[in-house]
């Protein structure tokens, strides 16, 4: 199914009212969140009580009249989009299809990573990357270290005394390297290891800071 445009009033509804209207009644949604644009649902099939994933992408646009628009689809059909909360992975049932299963996985290993770089990136940490990055200096690393500047909790990555601005970066991290040379593979830098394709999202081109700009 492609994307379906109309006229939305911006905060007029929740997302959770607005797509449990399109749901055929015999579906009841029993946990959501909208997580980076993207719409999650864990909903209940009242006659089998089976529970599965509904996901909806959004956007929304200054058209006076075509403001909003969405994509949605079940787990079924592998979306490309796997933050889902994990409030609505736990209240799924149990399934066989393998579709489903893969991209639950997927859900599972993206908090996996960030619960491990919540409790293990500190500054001084140094953090490999899936793959190298090449800069317009010149500068070519997939190795960087974390810092932060001030009060700031979101971090940066430096390479020497530059630092660099890379969007979605804690998704392609696959290992932690401490001062001590101690490293820990990630759940990413594990599924890199096994050669199974590592799973990002929305990944955007890195844009350095205080340096030149990538290539």
């Amino acid at each position: 199914m492609g994307w379906t445009t109309y006229r939305r009033e911006k905060n007029a509804e929740t997302d959770v009212e607005h797509f449990g209207a399109k749901l055929n009644p015999r579906f009841k949604i029993i946990a959501h969140g909208t997580v980076a644009g993207v719409f999650y649902a864990a909903i209940r099939e009242e006659t089998t009580s089976e529970v599965t994933a509904y996901v909806a992408l959004t956007h929304w646009s200054r058209d006076p009249l075509f403001n909003f628009g969405y994509k949605d689809m079940s787990e079924t059909c592998l979306p490309g989009d796997h933050r889902a909360p994990k409030s609505v992975l736990n209240a799924l049932t149990p399934t066989t299809h393998e579709d489903a299963l893969t991209w639950r996985a997927h859900c599972r290993d993206y908090h996996a990573q960030r619960d491990l770089l919540r409790e293990h990136l500190k500054p001084g940490v140094r953090v490999r990357l899936t793959h190298t990055l090449t800069f317009t200096d010149g500068t070519r690393s997939d190795t960087f270290t974390y810092t932060r500047r001030g009060r700031s909790t979101h971090g940066l990555l430096t390479i020497g005394r530059s630092h660099y601005r890379i969007p979605n970066w804690r998704d392609s991290v696959t290992a932690l390297i401490t001062p001590d040379h101690r490293e820990t593979l990630t759940p990413v830098g594990r599924r890199q290891a096994t050669n199974q394709p590592a799973t990002q999202t929305h990944a955007a081109e890195p844009q350095p800071q205080n340096a030149a700009a990538a290539a």
